[in-house]
């Protein structure tokens, strides 16, 4: 159960990064707006941090920019071993 809050959460991020996103060339539709905050480097990435305060160091917005990062690279493993 809670894996399913989980992904659906994610999935909302992921609506929202697509839906506040300036420029659609900048992001993609599998990025949260977390993870588009660090690698941006934005202001809004201390104010996620600052809600979700007890994921620290790294704080959340890194954590969900590497998690993007480690599905991205298995995802290439994946269709590699396919090929």
């Amino acid at each position: 159960m809670m894996q399913r809050v989980h992904m659906i959460g994610s999935a909302l991020s992921q609506l929202a990064n697509v839906m506040t996103a300036r420029d659609l060339t900048d992001t993609g539709p599998n990025e949260s707006v977390s993870a588009r905050m660090h690698r941006q480097r934005r202001k809004g990435e201390r104010i996620i941090d600052a809600a979700f305060f007890w994921q620290r160091d790294p704080g959340h917005c890194e954590k969900s920019f590497l998690s993007d990062v480690d599905d991205a690279l298995a995802l290439i493993a994946e269709t590699e071993t396919r090929t």
